[in-house]
């Protein structure tokens, strides 16, 4: 594990620590941290935990763990170390992959951030007396940045929260709903009434289309061409010799009027491509209708091809 601590501080055997990664984190996201947390230096720490209590290595660039002991000097032959009790609960079971964050309280109540001052393996059994303050504790993976504490417990703040404390912006499709305490992304043709999501249903002959959000409709853009180019390449597909060979052996007037139909869409694609303007809404010109046996004929060739 990788401890991004502060070299300052840690000269002083103070372990601030702004950063926890298995891997080395970019270059961009060292910098945001370093300005965030107004560090100007950073050490970086690869162990397990940080050491209780370390002192700083000015050959190696590093922090060693410091082992304070104290002599009894009414001993004079044996010796005897006195150990100090230790600041950690023993009897915790470390876990490799979890970590005990330590934040700064006051920080944390002030601007709902996470403000990590060390991280250990094992919780401490008196974390404000350790650190001459106030802290929080959260055990797991990692501590989100933005956070809310309820009954001490800390968890990553939501999205709504964020928002509630200009930690985030609503996106362009984003509204929040004040009494559900809750952010809801709009697709188009949804709009929020009553606090719940309303969602208009689009006209199937709006093949082009926008959606209004100011009085809550659909538009339709849809062309004279965009009807015409949408049937043609709706038929297209069989325009085939054996599929129209298919046609003849079923009806040979079916095939006549499958490439009659084809024949004028092509033209009114060639024409109506040549016009400047395109009027939207209903179709102001006749596009041939195909028969009920024709359509029931593609329908068939839609499922078999």
């Amino acid at each position: 594990m990788l401890f991004y601590l502060d070299k300052d501080l840690a000269k002083q055997g103070i372990a601030k620590c702004i950063a926890v990664s298995e891997k080395m984190i970019n270059e961009i996201e060292l910098e945001e941290r370093k300005e965030y947390f107004q560090v100007k230096e950073v050490l970086i720490y690869e162990g397990n935990d940080i050491p209780h209590k370390f002192k700083f290595n000015e050959s190696l660039n590093t922090i060693e763990e410091f082992i304070e002991v104290i002599e009894d000097p009414s001993q004079t032959l044996s010796e005897d170390v006195i150990e100090h009790e230790s600041d950690f609960d023993e009897s915790v079971e470390i876990d490799s992959e979890k970590q005990y964050f330590y934040i700064d309280k006051e920080y944390a109540d002030r601007f709902f951030k996470s403000k990590i001052i060390a991280v250990f393996e094992q919780s401490l059994k008196k974390p404000a007396e350790y650190f001459q303050k106030e802290v929080y504790q959260h055990y797991g993976k990692d501590i989100p940045y933005y956070i809310t504490v309820e009954d001490s417990v800390v968890r990553e703040a939501t999205e709504y929260e964020k928002y509630k404390r200009s930690q985030r912006k609503l996106e362009e499709n984003e509204v929040a709903i004040d009494s559900k305490k809750t952010i809801v992304s709009l697709a188009e043709g949804q709009y929020v009434e009553a606090d719940e999501v309303v969602t208009v249903p689009c006209p199937e002959e709006y093949l082009k289309r926008e959606w209004d959000k100011v009085t809550h409709t659909w538009k339709d853009l849809t062309t004279d061409l965009d009807r015409v180019e949408a049937q043609y390449s709706e038929y297209e597909g069989m325009d085939t010799p054996s599929t129209i060979q298919e046609m003849k052996l079923q009806d040979e007037a079916l095939a006549t009027e499958y490439l009659n139909m084809m024949i004028e869409l092509r033209g009114l694609i060639y024409t109506l491509s040549a016009s400047e303007n395109q009027p939207v809404g209903y179709a102001t010109i006749h596009i041939p209708k195909p028969s009920e046996t024709l359509q029931k004929f593609k329908e068939k060739f839609n499922l078999i091809k």
